[in-house]
């Protein structure tokens, strides 16, 4: 799960807010080559976390422990300094991404360099050395450089020697290259007013993570991906603005994907999405509440199924030994509607999932899976209509409605369904993409994060907690400083991390 958790912070902290002429000297060090660029309001997201007082920061107790009690991290690290960092929090942060010698940079303001070069020697445990003109220290897989009032904290795309890394961010510094921001095409898709906001160049980030072998597998296993990422979709624009009001915090996030019109992508979201969906919420009934987290699509399965890129997929699925035999692309042509997979943690194995779709023949799917099950000798238990399965010490449980499938792998005796989860039937009704999230620190609920593709371009949703005490930006920095104690590093020249 930890993978979903790294996608989500990496769409969070891939944001961009169009700012005010003080921050030229950080938008000007933003290469050309970027592919995804972030700006923080720093000054609008602190005194909404409550953490600025006459101009201070105070951390509230609750993040300090979740930090403290967390596997080091750098952003953990940099909040849990930020109030003796040297950092202007009147100037914006930046983050970019690119194909160089950093796959991600943060740029930030300062008023003390003094207090930074002590905030890296605390990070770091090392005092930074001149190196190619610049102030330079390096732990692990991270860069730390100040120079002329800037931080600058670097994370290497691939080992690299600490001479070739001080260059690298000599240049971004000195501004060497062209600005990113100087591009009209994304300028003028930028928000001028909010806490964060975003860009990123779809096709080209992909190209960068294909580079990765981990993302690489990925998309190697799942063709299906390339039906979105090697479509003419352009790029995402997104932003957040924290909402607080008593009772009633949110993170509200709008995200647009901007694409060619009448291009692939439009012929695709045209041919692919079921119309006239009725009762979509209807199908969460059919599948556990207690999952972490879930993703719905409206489906045309027919037309989906005799896409080209499905064939590949339909191949892997033929060759993978629990799924082969199977009748994929009947299975699939027969959905016609909501497809709603939800994911889970397990006891006893990887993980729990179920599965659930409208269908204009269920019984075809539940056919042909009890058929070739029990060609191999897995003959199921059937009472009150269901058919079950042992699993690898969890159990199968599937069956079907008059316009629906379902199949259930999950360890506990669930309590109450998906469709009773507030938000998750409203958000699903509305969209053609619903995605739901609670997000965790160890075994406590931190929030929830849903959000919906309600047409072609335009998606929307929000981050909130069900705590009426809790303030929704220090909440999400919780869960963006946490990592589980003990848990294997992310710090690895082979990590599906882009973030930091």
């Amino acid at each position: 799960m930890n993978k979903i958790k790294y996608i989500f912070c990496l769409w969070l902290i891939l944001l961009m807010v169009a700012c005010s002429t003080g921050d030229e000297k950080l938008r000007a060090m933003i290469p050309d080559d970027a592919v995804g660029v972030v700006c923080i309001d720093v000054a609008s997201v602190l005194s909404k976390a409550g953490m600025v007082s006459d101009n201070q920061i105070n951390l509230p107790a609750d993040l300090k422990k979740v930090i403290d009690d967390a596997d080091p991290t750098v952003l953990g690290d940099v909040v849990y300094n930020l109030p003796q960092s040297g950092i202007d929090i009147n100037s914006k942060c930046y983050v970019f991404f690119s194909p160089g010698i950093y796959k991600a940079v943060a740029l930030f303001g300062l008023v003390d360099e003094e207090k930074a070069r002590a905030m890296v020697h605390r990070i770091t445990s090392s005092k930074m050395s001149e190196v190619e003109g610049v102030d330079f220290a390096t732990h692990l897989d991270y860069a730390y450089v100040v120079d002329d009032d800037v931080l600058m904290i670097g994370r290497y795309s691939t080992p690299v020697d600490a001479k070739v890394a001080a260059k690298a961010a000599s240049d971004i510094l000195g501004k060497t290259k062209p600005s990113l921001l100087a591009n009209e095409e994304v300028a003028k898709n930028l928000a001028d007013t909010c806490d964060v906001s975003a860009y990123i160049n779809i096709k080209e980030f992909t190209t960068i993570l294909k580079k990765n072998s981990r993302l690489s597998t990925i998309f190697g296993n799942v063709p299906a991906i390339e039906i979105i990422t090697d479509s003419d979709i352009k790029a995402l624009a997104g932003t957040i603005n924290f909402k607080i009001e008593e009772k009633n915090e949110q993170a509200i996030i709008d995200t647009r994907f901007i694409y060619q019109e009448n291009g692939q992508y439009h012929q695709l979201y045209d041919n692919l999405i079921a119309s006239n969906v009725d009762s979509a919420s209807r199908v969460l009934s059919l599948i556990p509440g207690e999952l972490d987290t879930y993703v719905a699509v409206k489906i045309d399965g027919s037309k989906l199924a005799n896409m080209p890129q499905m064939n590949k997929m339909f191949d892997i699925l033929q060759a993978t030994p629990l799924t082969s035999g199977l009748k994929h692309k009947e299975m699939l042509s027969s959905i016609n509607g909501v497809l709603v997979v939800g994911v889970g943690p397990s006891n006893v194995g990887e993980y729990n999932f179920a599965i659930a779709a409208q269908s204009t023949d269920p019984s075809l799917i539940t056919s042909e899976i009890v058929e070739i099950a029990s060609q191999r000798g897995q003959s199921p238990l059937k009472r009150h209509g269901e058919y079950f399965y042992d699993y690898d010490s969890q159990g199968i449980a599937m069956g079907q409605t008059e316009d629906a499938f379902y199949l259930r792998c999950v360890d506990y005796e669930t309590a109450y369904s998906a469709g009773e989860l507030a938000v998750l039937p409203f958000n699903l009704d509305r969209s053609v993409v619903a995605v739901y999230r609670m997000l965790k620190i160890g075994d406590k609920i931190e929030g929830f994060l849903n959000w919906g593709l309600l047409n072609k371009s335009q998606g929307t949703g929000f981050y909130f907690t069900d705590s009426e005490d809790a303030n929704v930006v220090v909440s999400l920095l919780k869960y963006l400083c946490w990592k589980e104690p003990n848990s294997s590093s992310v710090s690895n020249d082979d990590d599906y991390d882009y973030g930091f």
